[in-house]
């Protein structure tokens, strides 16, 4: 059986979705809410692009990847439920199937799974993450040994 690694959680702010929505440049109105809608308390959800950023972060803060060089591509993504503020969001990480490359490094798949305090799914995909061999004397990956 595969083991699911699970990240520290993080807590969504309307903040962090407000800042996400104007570096990213989002224009359609579900990211930004008139005048009106803002007085009568509408806001602003996680816009899909900013929920895969905050997943690769969880990822990458949790450790668990240090002997990684690349995510390499990401397939079937699907969001299941809106992100919004005052969630508090964590990642599931499993281990799928791998296959060695030509150089000696590992393509190793994963199901990442968003998932909120209650348990709700928010956001599934497989991540393709390009690794050391976990028995690589190089240790974890730094910026100066990336390719």
């Amino acid at each position: 059986m595969t083991e699911t690694f699970r990240t520290p959680p993080v807590e969504v702010t309307q903040p962090l979705i407000d800042g996400l929505v104007g570096l990213g440049g989002f224009t359609h109105p579900l990211f930004n809410p008139d005048p009106r809608q803002r007085a009568e308390g509408v806001r602003a959800p996680m816009p899909g692009q900013g929920v895969l950023l905050l997943v690769g972060g969880l990822v990458e803060q949790s450790g668990l990847l240090d002997h990684a060089i690349a995510l390499v591509g990401l397939r079937e993504v699907r969001f299941l439920k809106m992100l919004k503020a005052g969630t508090t969001l964590h990642v599931e990480l499993t281990p799928g199937t791998s296959a060695v490359t030509s150089s000696g490094k590992v393509v190793q798949h994963y199901r990442w799974a968003a998932v909120d305090a209650e348990g709700a799914l928010i956001l599934e995909a497989e991540a393709l993450m390009l690794v050391r061999p976990q028995d690589d004397p190089a240790g974890p990956v730094t910026g100066e040994q990336a390719p």
